[in-house]
């Protein structure tokens, strides 16, 4: 009986009659469809499943696509997670007003100054009067 047998990088199936059978110290058995497979992952240390032209890069993403997981960068929101509409007999209410954004300050430029605070003639504190007022008399 013939046994397929698929690469251990690639994924991609191996025909009877080819490939490699490479047999590590451990005893773990991997199998190789070409020599650039055996090259990439025993020379070079590289992870198949990384790698856009193989079938095992092809197979994850078609995975990742059918269960996209929370943590990914594909999960789109589905029709659960989106708002409902209000039924069609519903009150709309009008937006509530929002205070106004600052404008952004260019770069260099320094921040505009505050108006100064004007205060009352009456309110200002009064002045002692110099030496030369208190040796006067108040009454001519």
């Amino acid at each position: 009986m013939v046994v397929r047998r698929s690469c251990s990088f690639c994924a991609g199936e191996i025909e009877p009659g080819t490939g490699m059978m490479f047999v590590r110290r451990d005893g773990a058995v991997l199998y190789f469809c070409s020599a650039v497979c055996r090259k990439d992952q025993l020379s070079l240390g590289r992870v198949g499943h990384r790698l856009k032209w193989t079938r095992a890069y092809a197979t994850r993403k078609a995975m990742e696509k059918a269960r996209p997981t929370a943590g990914s960068k594909e999960a789109k929101p589905t029709a659960a997670d989106k708002p409902k509409a209000p039924p069609a007999g519903a009150v709309k209410t009008a937006p509530t007003k929002t205070a106004p954004k600052p404008t952004p300050q260019a770069k260099g430029t320094p921040p505009p100054k505050a108006a100064p605070k004007s205060t009352p003639k009456s309110a200002t504190p009064k002045k002692d009067a110099s030496p030369a007022e208190k040796s006067a008399p108040e009454n001519p």
